[in-house]
């Protein structure tokens, strides 16, 4: 068995967290290797687990990289919300009795220009500001090739059930419970009253097109991704993977 362990190195009590974990990992006999970024990671290399030091968002940028190599995540939190680095003894030792409970989430896999992204969270298409406008953007978008609506605002929000208690809701979005098998689509700040979010099945396939020339951003899991032009397409092809 052999264990990743991602450090968020910004967490001012990572440093002392994955010298718990270490400790922990060697009184177990288990292999491990630690990274601070991405680029110190061998792709090439097989692991059993991941583990994130970090908070929230240190396992939402990890979450592309783990679903490609097909790893659980372990997350220890050392962000603002929380500190459970107590437990790390605790995690270790049912992890290796094999007693963690798997929670299992959709993750929302989108393709753009021929590269594909990942997000646990959301992926929203945002109004920006290179233009010193700042002005609306209109997005239409299709479920299985029919087209539903243009959305005409600051932008649209496709939400996981995980993601659908993030950005989703403060604009508005439907919660949804982590088991379900569906989508959200949520307008930002619509400029029409029947503009409402939408609710589809994550078999589904669905379009996000960008039309008009005003200036607007993806993101992917809060992260900028890059600008789009007008008629640009983001496709979303079905559920891929958990």
């Amino acid at each position: 068995m052999k264990v990743l362990v991602y450090v968020n190195p910004e967490k001012e009590i990572a440093s002392k967290t994955v010298k718990k974990l270490a400790n922990s990992l060697e009184k177990n006999l288990i292999k491990y290797k630690i990274v601070y970024s991405e680029t110190e990671i061998d792709f090439n290399e097989k692991f059993d687990v991941l583990f994130v030091i970090g908070g929230d968002g240190t396992i939402l940028r990890r979450t592309e990289f783990a679903s490609k190599s097909n790893l659980p995540i372990i997350g220890i939190n050392c962000g603002k919300l929380g500190y459970l680095s107590d437990e790390i003894d605790l995690a270790v030792n049912l992890f290796m009795q094999n007693k963690l409970i798997e929670d299992n989430r959709i993750n929302l896999s989108v393709s753009y220009n021929g590269k594909e992204y990942i997000a646990l969270n959301d992926v929203n298409i945002q109004r920006t500001y290179l233009d010193n406008k700042g002005n609306v953007i209109n997005v239409s978008f299709s479920i299985d090739g029919n087209k539903v609506d243009t959305i005409v605002g600051d932008g649209i929000i496709v939400a996981t059930p995980t993601g659908s208690t993030a950005y989703s809701l403060s604009a508005g979005g439907p919660i949804l419970v982590p088991g379900i098998n569906s989508l959200s689509i949520t307008p930002v700040s619509a400029h029409s009253l029947g503009q409402r979010s939408v609710v589809f099945s994550a078999e589904s396939k669905c379009d996000l097109i960008l039309e008009g020339s005003n200036s607007a951003g993806l993101f992917v899991d809060g992260r900028f991704i890059c600008d789009l032009k007008e008629k640009d397409i983001i496709r979303y092809d079905g559920i891929k993977n958990r």
